[in-house]
């Protein structure tokens, strides 16, 4: 027999929309009759509790809802500015390319740019302190592209803006805006770059300006590139622990402390030319062209 136990409440408190069935069955059914009638008491004991408080005065009611339309909500909420590209449309093509690149700066946070900034600073005291022993190139060399590396990674394969940017974006193409973010966070860096090396161009008059600048651009286009690739193609901390990976296998070729066949393939790989550009480019070439096309539900997410 089945019982109509989680009936019993509403037909003992007389709700029970059709209560026929539950009451034959209450006849019938000794135990069914008896926990009705508990029910029963329930509700007397509840009405005659409520019977004895007097209702509130119609004013408190009042007070309280004055009190929540007045009250604002202190809720503080971080977003991220989206960016509007539709008035570069039709402009001349300098005119909004210059107006895309302007637009990535509410984009990039500032600790990107205050990290990027310290370790170039940092960079450039230690070298002008080790300059009187030909060491600034090395420095340079260690310092810089890991700080670009870094920089593109935070900026370029972040998974924390909001999707609408592709709407905002809109007719511009999801790749362009990807390119002009990385082409602003590399055309910082190297500019900072170059300052730092002009610097120290007079206490490096062996080097010179050409062999400092190619110390830093050498392993600045692979690990950039890598770093680049990986964080908008997966995430950025694979991207950081790439690049880390690479810069690391530099220092160590640099001091000797790796297989000396590592080590050339490890300098080849750092050092400018035909080969090491067209890689570079490729990779970041890769990455744009796929980005737009990433699994929306993955937990990575670029910034469209």
């Amino acid at each position: 027999m089945n019982h109509p136990t989680e009936l019993l409440p509403d037909y003992a408190a007389g709700v029970l929309p059709d209560p026929a069935a539950v009451d034959a069955h209450v006849r019938a059914c000794a135990e069914c009759a008896a926990e009705a009638e508990s029910w029963r008491k329930v509700r007397s004991a509840v009405a005659g509790r409520a019977a004895a408080v007097a209702a509130p005065a119609p004013s408190i009611f009042a007070a309280i809802r004055e009190r929540i339309g007045a009250a604002e909500p202190r809720v503080r909420v971080r977003t991220h500015p989206v960016p509007r590209y539709a008035g570069e449309v039709g402009r001349r093509p300098w005119r909004r390319a210059l107006g895309l690149l302007t637009r990535q700066w509410t984009l990039v946070r500032w600790p990107v740019w205050a990290l990027a900034v310290a370790a170039l600073v940092v960079g450039g005291v230690v070298a002008a302190r080790v300059s009187s022993a030909g060491l600034a190139p090395q420095v340079l060399a260690t310092v810089i592209p890991l700080a670009a590396a870094l920089a593109v990674a935070g900026a370029c394969g972040t998974d924390r803006e909001p999707v609408g940017e592709l709407v905002a974006a809109t007719p511009t193409s999801p790749r362009v805006v990807l390119l002009a973010r990385l082409t602003l966070v590399l055309g910082v860096i190297g500019s900072l770059s170059l300052l730092v090396t002009l610097a120290l161009v007079p206490l490096e008059p062996v080097a010179g300006l050409l062999g400092l600048a190619a110390a830093w651009f050498g392993p600045l286009v692979p690990l950039s590139a890598l770093s680049f690739t990986l964080s908008v193609l997966w995430r950025p901390s694979v991207g950081v622990g790439a690049a880390m990976a690479l810069w690391l296998l530099r220092l160590l070729a640099m001091t000797g402390a790796i297989d000396r066949a590592l080590a050339a393939v490890v300098e080849r790989l750092c050092t400018p030319g035909a080969g090491v550009l067209t890689g570079a480019a490729v990779l970041v070439a890769v990455a744009v062209l796929l980005s737009p096309r990433l699994p929306h539900g993955r937990a990575h997410r670029i910034g469209f």
